[in-house]
């Protein structure tokens, strides 16, 4: 159906459904269980809202029968969607590690280029320094991009 459930209705969170003959499966376990219930569907979510006078557990129960994952939403159809917390910790620490890398990186060749490419750095008496600067650069750098990846990751959980 279109638009959006009425704030009553059961909302089912299904996973498994592959394809076309998955979903009719599913709605089919519904009206088995209630012919003249009213259903929306929102297969890319796995959502399904169901306006029914039955039991919110019975109309899932009916789907784990047919062979589906199912839960049931709390909060109805206006809830927000449900939030994997370990999967926004492990995608914050990813993105601070992966800017920490790229940022040592990036340091790395410019300590790299300025130990090649600066004049001053083949004159006697240097002892090293340029090439002490190599990892210096490094270390500097990704210690500015870590918290950039931090900053970016926040920002894409935030936006979601």
């Amino acid at each position: 159906m279109s638009a959006e459930p009425p704030p009553g209705a059961v909302v089912l969170l299904i996973s498994g459904v592959r394809g076309g003959m998955d979903r009719v499966a599913v709605e089919e376990a519904i009206r088995r269980f209630d012919p003249a219930a009213r259903i929306w569907t929102n297969w890319p979510k796995g959502m399904v809202a169901v306006e029914t006078a039955a039991p919110a557990e019975a109309l899932r129960m009916a789907v784990q029968d047919a062979g589906y994952v199912a839960g049931l939403r709390q909060g109805g159809a206006a809830a927000r969607e449900p939030v994997d917390i370990a999967a926004a910790v492990m995608r914050v620490i990813g993105l601070t590690f992966a800017g920490f890398v790229l940022g040592t990186l990036l340091g790395a060749a410019l300590g790299v280029g300025n130990a090649l490419l600066n004049p001053l750095c083949a004159t006697p008496g240097d002892s090293g320094g340029c090439a002490m600067g190599i990892p210096s650069v490094a270390l500097a750098a990704g210690s500015l991009g870590a918290p950039l990846g931090f900053a970016l990751a926040l920002w894409r959980a935030l936006r979601r």
